[in-house]
């Protein structure tokens, strides 16, 4: 017999509780504070879920619940409410009761969802027919009246565990159990809202099972780093984050024609310790034929770290008798061998007919818990949903990236009618044989591709190298689209290249921004930095970087993540830059001073830098500015805010930074309503994408706070990605959303808006949210990933797909 590392024992131990919790209902106690997400683990058959819900009555406003179940596939099954209770103030004695019944046929991982106030005014419990469950995020119960039991899956590594009591009901000695029933700490918590520690540390405490907090009284707030799920039923206990992914994605959408088929690629990954086949089954209604054609069942995969992963290819046919319209539905369920319990199902959905995917969108796209672009429209597309960019002949690139963050192993770009990617690694590998994998190379630092008067392409990545050895920024080089390449490291910890934006002339190698981090700042989004401009030349036909030119020393970074605006223009030998400076009077000044100025190449000499205006608020990097061009060569310049007004500025003389601008004025002024605004409210705005079309039109994409304007989210808070533009000659437009969000409250997109060279729109996102109820289910920092573009300067928008791009290629 091999040796069992501890989480497989853990397994073995929860699988031990599992198959005993079957047969009888679960628990948990009206005392969780707040919206959670609840995994659970049924067996096929009936399933009946009690919500039970106390109001706390601590802040103003309506403590309103809505509960909501998803199968496997992610497909809501039922949904139920529980009103305010009617109090204004004082915690409610009465508890309220909704039930759920359902039938589960699907097997593997439901996920049902508790949304309420955003103040978390409430405290909720749970009683299952069936299964096993385990609750999702932070531990905190709000009732010491009730006492019970915390069940959880140890710390693998060392961590500080916390907890205190809320109010003076939860003061105790809590103690902190291990697998082997040994009280390992106690905690003090005699002193309300004080934080008691325990430092674990290796080799402390029998980690082969589930470890518990005995609490006796349940008003209190625990902090274990690493935990992601805990119950408070020993017999419902089971290894969620093993299953966590395991069959992905949750449920894949086409639209077929009778007769037609599709490959659709699901991954399925092994963490849950078993070590023999996993068996692939299909099922599908009548009319629709789903099999698994790669690879063969029973599958074998690892279940080691990073290579516990496997592509599985499943072809959907429908019937030529299938009539159009119809919504046809089939599963794939892959199983252990070893384990009948180790079993996970994912989705398949096809609607016989032509796809929406290629009419215009009648406006934004109004995004549903699970149900994105692909589920709505059956926007699967063959290219990677990546920033993209245009080469002189308008052939779109798009750098390569995956679910991970950190991957980016090439470029890609269409040829002979096909995708291909044109991988960059063996280069970067005969310069760095050290070398692991790329920095954020999703996107995070960037992704873009830029080019030069001969059609090269150019990209930068951070290059990780091994344990102990600094990141390495380069500047990647193909003079043939991706066939060969060279690298350039150079000096910086984050990087900009310039992209084109509308009307700048590249003829020599794009100019490079490096920010070389010297201090820190004690400003959250803030930290001092050599602001660096390189200007590489080609010498003897080879590509150099030549020294830096010290722009500033005293920039407080860049913010490429989201936006990712230009900070460069160049035409006719002069390179214009823009930036945001510390400000070191941070009490007086009105945001991030933001400088122009502007470089030569001949001399390679900077100007003085030109105090524009200021982004609010003060000391932050998300206010980065964005600079682009005109036809004539006039310079705009927007300044960044973050959650206020971007200010635009135009300069007075054309491709001259030094002859005066236009004062500053805010962009937009209307769409967040609250006590301190006019009727149509004020602006918010963060992320700038900024670029300017063929007729000098400028536009503008960003993440917009709205609130009170529409009926979107019942005119509560929520983030749209938005967009705008300003014809020649006029004033801004107003704010048009192009995605609103699943969820209410904070939400980024990582967006971009590029233009092509015939002027084209494209507003490639992602989309996440802090709603840890619904963000924590997908497998990466970023849900999901969609183009949508316009042809007529976003008056209508479409999402993008290949033959659009082709059609654009200039023969």
């Amino acid at each position: 017999m091999g040796i069992l590392t501890s989480r497989t024992l853990l397994l073995v131990a929860m699988g031990v509780l599992m198959t005993a919790a079957h047969a009888r209902a679960a628990v948990l106690p009206t005392v969780v504070r707040g919206a959670r997400a609840i995994v659970l683990r049924p067996e096929p058959g009936p399933l009946t879920i009690k919500i039970f819900k106390r109001d706390l009555n601590i802040y103003e406003g309506s403590d309103e619940i809505t509960a909501h179940l998803f199968d496997p596939c992610r497909q809501q099954i039922a949904t139920a409410s529980l009103p305010d209770d009617g109090q204004d103030s004082g915690h409610s004695q009465t508890v309220q009761v909704a039930e759920m019944h359902v039938t589960c046929t699907a097997r593997g991982t439901y996920r049902l969802l508790i949304a309420g106030s955003s103040r978390s005014d409430f405290v909720f419990g749970l009683d299952i027919s069936q299964g096993c469950y385990m609750v999702e995020g932070q531990i905190m119960f709000n009732d010491g009246a009730q006492s019970g039991v915390v069940h959880f899956q140890p710390p693998s590594s060392d961590t500080t565990i916390r907890a205190r009591a809320l109010h003076g009901s939860g003061r105790q000695r809590m103690p902190l159990v291990d697998a082997a029933g040994n009280v390992i700490h106690t905690f003090d918590m005699t002193e309300t809202g004080q934080w008691a520690e325990f430092v674990l540390t290796e080799g402390v405490g029998d980690r082969a099972g589930p470890w518990q907090f005995e609490v006796g009284k349940m008003d209190v707030d625990i902090r274990v780093p690493g935990v992601m799920y805990w119950n408070c039923d020993a017999s419902a206990l089971f290894a969620a984050d093993s299953y966590r992914h395991m069959l992905y994605p949750f449920c894949a959408t086409r639209y077929l024609q009778p007769g037609e088929s599709a490959d659709i690629t699901y991954t399925l990954r092994n963490q849950t310790g078993v070590t023999g086949g996993f068996a692939l089954n299909t099922e599908a209604d009548d009319g629709l034929d789903c099999s698994v054609i790669e690879p063969q069942s029973p599958a074998t995969l690892t279940h080691e770290r990073y290579y516990n992963w496997l592509p599985l290819t499943v072809r959907v046919q429908v019937a030529e008798s299938a009539a159009v319209g119809k919504d046809l539905h089939g599963l794939i369920v892959a199983s252990a061998e070893d384990d009948p319990a180790v079993v996970q199902s994912a989705g398949v959905r096809v609607i016989v007919g032509p796809s929406p995917v290629s009419e215009p969108l009648a406006g934004p796209v109004v995004l549903h818990r699970y149900q994105h672009e692909n589920y709505q429209f059956g926007y699967a597309p063959d290219y990677i949903e990546n920033e993209v960019y245009f080469d002189l002949n308008n052939r779109p690139y798009i750098r390569e990236r995956t679910s991970h963050k950190y991957r980016a192993v090439a470029l890609t770009l269409p040829e002979n009618g096909k995708w291909v990617q044109r991988s960059y690694v063996p280069a970067v590998q005969e310069i760095y044989p050290d070398y692991r994998g790329f920095y954020m190379g999703g996107g995070s630092v960037g992704a873009k591709v830029a080019f030069d008067g001969a059609n090269g392409a150019y990209t930068l990545l951070s290059v990780l190298r091994q344990i102990g050895t600094p990141r390495q920024s380069v500047l990647i080089h193909t003079p043939d689209a991706g066939k060969t390449y060279t690298v350039h490291p150079f000096e910086g910890g984050s990087f900009d290249i310039e992209q084109f934006t509308g009307h700048n002339a590249l003829d020599m190698p794009p100019p490079v921004l490096a920010y070389r981090k010297t201090r820190d700042h004690p400003a959250r989004f803030c930290s001092y930095h050599d602001l660096l401009l390189y200007l590489p030349a080609k010498v003897d036909g080879k590509l150099q970087m030549g020294e830096p030119i010290l722009v500033s020393d005293r920039c407080l970074g860049s913010c490429q993540h989201s936006g990712g605006p230009a900070s460069t223009v160049t035409r006719d030998g002069k390179t214009h830059i823009v930036w945001g400076d510390v400000a070191e009077d941070e009490d007086n000044a009105p945001g991030v001073p933001t400088y122009v100025a502007t470089c030569d190449h001949a001399t390679r000499t900077l100007g003085e830098p030109v105090l524009l205006a200021y982004g609010p608020p003060v000391n932050d990097v998300h206010n980065v500015p964005a600079i682009t061009m005109d036809s004539e060569g006039y310079i705009h310049i927007l300044t960044g805010a973050h959650g206020d007004n971007f200010r635009y500025l135009r300069s007075l003389k054309p491709d001259d930074a030094y002859g005066g601008f236009t004062e500053p004025v805010n962009i937009l002024e209307a769409g967040y309503v609250d006590e301190d605004s006019d009727a149509d409210g004020r602006g918010r705005q963060t992320y700038i994408s900024f670029v300017c079309g063929p007729d000098d039109t400028l536009y503008t994409a960003y993440r917009q706070w709205r609130m009170g304007v529409d009926d979107y989210h019942g005119g509560n808070l929520y983030a749209a990605l938005s967009f705008q533009s300003k014809p020649k000659g006029e004033a801004w437009g107003p704010a048009q959303p192009r995605v609103i969000p699943a969820v209410p409250g904070y939400s980024i997109y990582y967006h971009k808006l590029t233009v092509d060279r015939l002027g084209n729109l494209y507003l490639s996102y992602s989309y996440w949210t802090s709603d840890t109820t619904y963000q924590s289910d997908y497998p990466a920092h970023y849900h999901h990933r969609a183009i949508q573009m316009s042809k007529d300067s976003g008056k209508t928008w479409k999402l993008a797909e290949t033959a659009d791009f082709a059609a654009a290629i200039v023969k």
